[in-house]
């Protein structure tokens, strides 16, 4: 029974033994683990895409328009990221004589992130909340007459995405959203697809 014991104790240490070097091997010999950070460091996005109307008020009087912003963030641990993200949404109107009015977003939230361990890439679903500022300038066509407009409203948004490492420090950033601004009568609801280059600080 005692060799027995002793038996068991030794295969334990051996197999404990040969996991931490397989492990060690794994993130030594890997190259996509060398030098790449898993938490604590800030990181920034620049930019672009579409913002498409959902909602009955807004799929009537404007077209899919362009988005544009950036996307400033901190990484607290491996799963969890703070971020702030500042866009503009250039809408389109479909009265085309009329003023191009546009929404500037504003929303801080918290990311989380899903990656193999072996890997740099991931995928991640965010959430944010913030002001919506709607801006319109003065204008006139022969059908209608438009009235200067900045109006703050408070909305949110959630959304998946996903980074794709290219190196330690520069990744491709590609995301989907759907956006509520919160309005008296209801919700103005549109989605937006952006994506970027994500530098890593």
């Amino acid at each position: 029974m005692k060799k027995l014991v002793i038996l068991l104790i030794f295969i334990i240490f051996c197999g404990h033994y040969a996991f931490s070097q397989n492990n060690t091997l794994l993130k030594t010999g890997n190259p996509e683990l060398k030098g790449f950070k898993t938490k604590n460091f800030f990181q920034l996005t620049l930019q672009g895409g579409f913002m498409n109307p959902l909602s009955s008020y807004f799929v009537d009087n404007y077209f899919t328009c362009s988005s544009f912003g950036f996307d400033l963030s901190y990484r607290v641990n491996t799963e969890v990221a703070l971020y702030t993200e500042i866009k503009y949404d250039l809408l389109s109107p479909k009265d085309t004589l009329a003023p191009s009015p546009g929404y500037f977003e504003s929303t801080v939230g918290i990311r989380f992130y899903f990656r193999p361990k072996c890997y740099r890439s991931s995928f991640f679903m965010e959430a944010g909340i913030g002001p919506y500022i709607f801006m319109q300038s003065s204008g006139s066509t022969p059908t209608a007459n438009y009235a200067s407009q900045t109006s703050f409203k408070f909305g949110g948004n959630a959304g998946i995405g996903g980074e794709l490492v290219l190196t330690n420090s520069l990744f491709i950033t590609l995301k989907g959203k759907i956006n509520s601004v919160f309005e008296p009568k209801g919700t103005t609801t549109f989605v937006s697809g952006i994506g970027g280059f994500t530098i890593r600080f």
